[in-house]
């Protein structure tokens, strides 16, 4: 099967822009991403838009906030000491951490700075309020294996897991 469906091993080269151009990512090359299709692997718009595209396809797809990371409204940023990470942890900006909810829940937070001892961290997605530019080609489609639908994303070129 060579088109995009829910539920299969979809590989896609592709280079992120945001409004003005400037360039935020790209698959590396030769290497492209492997993600499990209708799972919530991509940001929901980008999906939508590769159901049903053929391999070899070159898709232009514009994603609005709310189809992408969401608007930037999920609190402020704060800051933490660096002593709360593990010492074999080099914290960097962009850096995804968890911290713990009001509720004992794990959050996700993004580091925006650091300042020696200090970590600046934002609950907001680094892309978040953003509207997104993606130019995409379909490298390959393949049947997911019975793991990957369990776990719900992909395990690579292959289907067998790695560091799992």
């Amino acid at each position: 099967m060579s088109t995009v469906e829910a539920g299969q091993v979809v590989s896609i080269a592709y280079v992120l822009r945001d409004d003005s151009g400037e360039e935020l990512d790209r698959s590396d090359e030769g290497s492209p991403l492997y993600y499990l299709h209708g799972h919530n692997n991509l940001v929901a718009g980008l999906e939508e838009k590769l159901t049903g595209a053929s391999v070899g396809a070159e898709v232009s797809v514009t994603v609005p906030p709310e189809k992408g990371y969401g608007p930037r409204n999920r609190g402020k940023a704060f800051q933490i000491p660096r002593s709360q990470l593990p010492a074999t942890v080099k914290p960097e900006r962009g850096m995804q951490l968890f911290a713990n909810g009001q509720k004992g829940e794990r959050v996700p937070v993004w580091i925006t700075k650091v300042q020696g001892p200090v970590l600046t961290v934002d609950p907001n997605h680094p892309l978040a309020g953003m509207t997104l530019h993606f130019d995409v080609k379909v490298v390959g489609v393949r049947e997911a294996t019975s793991d990957e639908k369990a776990h719900g994303h992909a395990h690579g070129p292959d289907g067998h897991a790695h560091g799992h």
